[in-house]
């Protein structure tokens, strides 16, 4: 595939996640991003969205095929040897920083090999269009194997979301996510915050 066809390309996929409704940038890491293997990385993250899923919609994500909308991206890192994940998606909760807290809770609890709360970056979304133009650079190097289609989600519309904003789902945060792991999770989204205000650049995200 020739230079051009792939910069059309990247900015048809930038320009189609400006056009959605999302207000999470993510980052997901593994305790070593150079040994996890792809095979075992999608395992993980598969089943680490599916209990996202289920956390937000209780038995709604398997009954009623509910799903949090997010779109995912693979990196390499600047070697083409650091796997980790990048993603956008809409806060199921009014408190978006709280949504953050809880996802990086859940990703650092869910595995052995996920990486610990301070690695991640997952914050409120602060400019959109850098936000979208960062998780897309990647194509220049391995096309649309970027985007993760299987991990992808786009179908759950904000207003069935509102509706799963109860009690219910209340309790299911608190099983999944301690207070203890919460506050931990908020100290490293300040942290990560004042860091990447003081600096600017979307970068920092690959070195936390």
């Amino acid at each position: 595939m020739g230079f051009e066809q792939r910069k059309q390309e990247r900015q048809a996929l930038s320009e189609h996640l400006l056009a959605q409704n999302w207000n999470v940038f993510g980052t997901l890491k593994f305790v070593n991003g150079r040994t996890i293997g792809r095979e075992t990385a999608n395992k993980l993250l598969r089943s680490y969205w599916n209990k996202v899923d289920r956390i937000i919609y209780g038995k709604g994500a398997e009954r009623q095929n509910l799903r949090v909308p997010r779109w995912c991206f693979a990196h390499e890192g600047s070697d083409n040897e650091n796997f980790h994940v990048h993603f956008v998606m809409p806060s199921p909760l009014q408190d978006t920083e709280h949504m953050c807290c809880l996802l990086n809770a859940v990703w650092a609890q869910h595995h052995g090999q996920t990486a610990p709360l301070a690695k991640n970056w997952i914050m409120p979304a602060q400019d959109r269009a850098a936000v979208a133009s960062y998780v897309t650079h990647e194509y220049w190097r391995i096309g649309s194997e970027t985007l993760l289609d299987e991990l992808c989600w786009d179908k759950t519309l904000s207003d069935t979301m509102v509706q799963y904003a109860h009690a219910q789902q209340t309790y299911r945060i608190t099983r999944a996510a301690s207070p203890l792991w919460l506050r931990q999770a908020q100290q490293a989204l300040w942290t990560q915050k004042a860091r990447y205000e003081a600096s600017g650049d979307l970068q920092i995200v690959e070195r936390g």
